[in-house]
């Protein structure tokens, strides 16, 4: 199952970036956790063609220092658990290392890949996160990976959604809600529906977002992230770095009574884009997350009141 006693609802909250420490600080009255991804608060570094993270001291402090005021969610950006050569197992030390200072509630990661090997068995970084094909080989390369993070954290274990940008995902045997399904059949893992990453799919690729969410599994979303990017000649691109826009708004107020287990609702910003948005706009933003949290929460149960099917 999923941790089910594990889960709790959260509220609203934001990713954290050190960047952010002081406007979470002097927002805390509208800021209910924070959703840290420890990879931003190391350096990554190759030795012997092998990659490792080292923390800095000064990044996690600023970050220790707010447990004690909020609860804190992991999301994870180094794993790379679509690899067909195999995850970073660097990323997990890091994890466990962070997991001995930090209670964090459950963690997540994104579903797709950025580690290839050559055929010298060199490893080289993609620069950006590469979607996984919805195909069987995938699935059976996916599942046991996750199955096994369920396993190797007392805590519950979420996968995200994201964008893919190539043609061709047409000719897959599933399209990108089955094969969220199948995961979701497969393994004791939780949904973080990505409801930006998902309405940029639909727009580049000409489907009815709604549509394609009514056929998700809504009762495994356990984490929903709200962000806004930009429009590059008609192509939507994730980058989070704008504001919501209306579209997924709608898609969240539409989502929001039928997704039962839902427990955190996370409003996402890269560090570069704050002085483009300013403070005062993303402080907006949450609130508009959290009046339509109030609206819809009452709505739902509490996760841990009846069981989400593994």
């Amino acid at each position: 199952m999923l941790h089910m006693d594990k889960l709790k609802k959260l509220g609203v909250g934001i990713n954290y970036q050190p960047e952010f420490h002081s406007l979470i600080q002097h927002n805390l009255d509208a800021i209910d956790y924070i959703e840290a991804s420890p990879d931003l608060l190391c350096e990554e570094v190759i030795i012997n063609n092998y990659r490792q993270f080292r923390y800095n001291s000064t990044k996690l402090n600023m970050l220790l220092s707010l447990q004690e005021q909020m609860p804190i969610v992991v999301h994870g950006l180094g794993l790379s658990i679509g690899s067909a050569s195999g995850w970073n197992e660097h990323y997990l030390a890091m994890l466990d290392q962070f997991r001995a200072r930090v209670s964090f509630i459950w963690h997540s990661e994104h579903l797709g890949f950025t580690l290839i090997k050559d055929n010298n068995n060199k490893e080289t970084h993609a620069g950006l996160l590469l979607p996984m094909i919805f195909t069987e080989e995938a699935l059976d390369l996916l599942c046991p990976r996750i199955n096994a993070l369920c396993e190797r954290y007392p805590v519950p274990f979420l996968i995200e959604n994201t964008t893919y940008y190539l043609p061709g995902y047409s000719r897959f045997r599933w399209d990108e809600v089955e094969f969220l399904n199948k995961i979701l059949s497969h393994t004791e893992c939780g949904l973080l529906l990505d409801i930006y990453n998902f309405y940029c799919n639909a727009v580049n690729f000409g489907f009815d977002p709604i549509e394609a969410l009514e056929k998700l599994q809504l009762d495994r979303v356990v984490e929903i992230h709200v962000a806004g990017g930009i429009n590059h000649n008609g192509f939507m691109l994730d980058v989070h770095s704008n504001k919501v826009p209306d579209e997924v708004w709608t898609l969240l107020e539409w989502i929001l009574p039928r997704t039962p287990n839902l427990c955190a609702i996370t409003y996402e910003i890269l560090e570069q884009a704050l002085p483009l948005i300013g403070e005062k706009n993303v402080v907006q933003e949450i609130a508009h997350c959290r009046h339509l949290w109030d609206k819809y929460s009452c709505a739902t149960q509490c996760i841990g009141t009846h069981d989400v099917a593994a």
